[in-house]
């Protein structure tokens, strides 16, 4: 009960709080849709250059900023670098074309970015993305908040603790000096008995504070290392995982595979029936991941349109079995696009193992994945390769 009033009280914050979002694209076109697509419950700051948006940053406050990669002058990424200085809490979100797309994920895995968006972007998605992150922001300031009301809890009980040290110093020299001061100590332990009071009823509101704080770091946690579209573990995650793993493997010698799939054509079905359908043959897909993989094993979101499930004590003959289900039960799948076309969506997916000469580390267990995933692409794709 005590942790479900900490969210409420969360949640009741985040929606009473309009927040404050810095746009910036070189196309007035471009920064005039960015802005009629997010200005509903937030106030939207414009700049067509990384110049005039410094400018901006430092007369106002900003909770987000979100900018194109190419523009004259400062770059996308070198603003967002700037923007961390100021403000490290801040969300930070690069809008980027495929050419790109290195730059953003390397702004990623650096910590410049949180969260990268291709042109051309669905507003429906990209508003849903910018509620997320700002969720999460909004989640990072509670906990800072939290932090600080429990640290004055804490030294405002410290300084009824020393005033309480005092008082009964002062009780017991009383009772020592003369008999004639009994009435003066019984109206002293009155009032202790009252500072008591108070003081557990401090101690409370600490243990309150407390669940709260542990209930927003634990919401916070889930958040920063699940991914909102599938329920996966993300790639940062994924990396600690297969590390952890690799690791264990190791030390006792045992068995551990590694299963890479990737959605044959999925650009195709991006680009032809848009990206919400792609989010619903992505849910199908994860779904059949799910249904197929143990409670043990670690299904994560590698990318786009790239999973990764890791296999703990499990041989290249069990993978391949667990693979070749997953490949059938997407291959039975059939879902109906908004133009009524039946989809039959397929999955080229790669199989590594360990032990196995080439992989020793985890680097090399991803390389030799995804050379597996890349020779069954390049062999016609809708197969399965298990790396040699």
């Amino acid at each position: 009960m005590v942790q479900e009033r900490a969210f409420e009280d969360i949640s009741e914050q985040a929606e009473a709080r309009r927040h404050r979002i810095l746009i910036v694209d070189d196309e007035a076109e471009n920064l005039d849709l960015l802005a009629s697509t997010l200005r509903r419950g937030n106030d939207i700051f414009k700049a067509q250059s990384g110049e005039a948006a410094m400018e901006i940053l430092d007369k106002e406050e900003i909770h987000m900023l979100i900018t194109d990669q190419r523009m004259p002058g400062i770059s996308g990424t070198e603003l967002l670098e700037k923007f961390r200085e100021i403000n490290d809490h801040a969300i930070r979100m690069l809008i980027t074309g495929y050419a790109d797309m290195k730059v953003a994920v390397d702004a990623i895995n650096k910590g410049q970015v949180h969260r990268y968006i291709s042109k051309p972007w669905d507003p429906a998605e990209l508003r849903k993305i910018v509620a997320m992150e700002l969720e999460r922001y909004d989640l990072h300031d509670a906990n800072r908040r939290l932090t600080k009301e429990l640290i004055e809890k804490n030294e405002r009980l410290e300084s009824m603790n020393r005033e309480l040290q005092r008082k009964n110093e002062e009780i017991e020299r009383l009772a020592n000096e003369q008999k004639q001061a009994r009435d003066r100590a019984l109206q002293m332990s009155e009032k202790l008995a009252k500072n008591n009071l108070e003081l557990l009823k401090a101690q409370e509101e600490i243990k309150l504070q407390n669940v709260k704080l542990e209930a927003a770091n634990k919401k916070l946690e889930r958040l920063s290392i699940t991914d909102g579209l599938t329920g996966f573990y993300n790639n940062r995650y994924m990396h600690q995982l297969l590390d952890s793993e690799m690791g264990r493997a190791k030390r006792y010698d045992l068995n551990l595979s590694v299963i890479m799939l990737d959605l044959d054509t999925f650009k195709e079905v991006n680009d032809t029936y848009g990206h919400p359908f792609g989010d619903i043959v992505l849910k199908h897909v994860t779904e059949n991941i799910r249904h197929n993989i143990r409670e043990t094993d670690w299904p994560t979101r590698y990318g786009g349109d790239e999973f990764v499930v890791i296999l703990p004590h499990t041989g290249v003959e069990r993978a391949t079995y667990m693979a070749k289900r997953i490949h059938a039960d997407v291959k039975a799948t059939v879902l109906t696009a908004p133009n009524g076309d039946l989809i039959r969506p397929t999955v080229s997916v790669g199989i590594a193992y360990y032990p196995h000469h080439s992989t020793s580390t985890k680097e090399e267990m991803i390389s030799l994945v995804d050379q597996a995933l890349y020779q069954a692409k390049q062999q016609g794709r809708d197969r399965i390769v298990v790396a040699e």
